[in-house]
C-alpha cells in the first residue's frame, strides 16, 4: 500500500525517476529509488540516475553525515535547475544516464564535498 502512495506522490516531482526511498528497521536500513529496477533500460544508458543518487543522500543522513547529504542534494538541484537530466524529466533532453551521473559526481567532487568517515556506526546497510 505504501508503494502505491509513494508512486502517486512522485507525480509532484514530475518524474518517478526523481524519488528516493528508505525502509528503516531496528537494525537494518535499505535505501533505493521508489521506481525499483528498470531492466528495459539495461545497456541503453537512458535510465534516470537521480533517484538512486538522492537515495544515497538519504543514506548519508542516516549515517549522521548531513553536510555530505546536502552536497549531494545541491548537485542534483543544480542539474535540475539547469535542465541537466534525462528525457523522462525534460522531454527534449539529450543527456544520457552516464552524462547526468558524471556531471553530478563532478559537482560533488569540486572541493565542495569533504567527507571523512571518522565515525562508525553499527548498522547493517543492505
Amino acid at each position: 500500500f505504501g508503494d502505491i502512495i509513494s508512486d502517486e506522490a512522485s507525480v509532484l516531482s514530475g518524474s518517478i525517476g526523481l524519488a528516493p526511498s528508505s525502509s528503516l528497521g531496528e537494525h537494518v536500513a535499505l535505501f533505493e529509488p521508489i521506481h525499483g529496477s528498470y531492466p528495459q533500460a539495461a545497456g541503453k544508458d537512458k535510465a534516470n540516475p537521480m533517484a538512486t543518487i538522492l537515495s544515497t543522500a538519504m543514506l548519508l543522513d542516516y549515517l549522521d553525515m548531513p553536510e555530505a547529504a546536502e552536497e549531494v542534494r545541491k548537485a542534483v538541484r543544480f542539474c535540475l535547475d539547469n535542465e541537466v537530466a534525462t528525457s523522462d524529466v525534460f522531454s527534449t533532453s539529450l543527456y544520457k544516464c552516464s552524462d547526468v551521473g558524471d556531471i553530478i559526481a563532478e559537482l560533488i567532487s569540486d572541493d565542495r564535498l569533504k567527507v571523512h568517515l571518522t565515525k562508525k556506526k553499527q548498522h547493517s546497510i543492505i
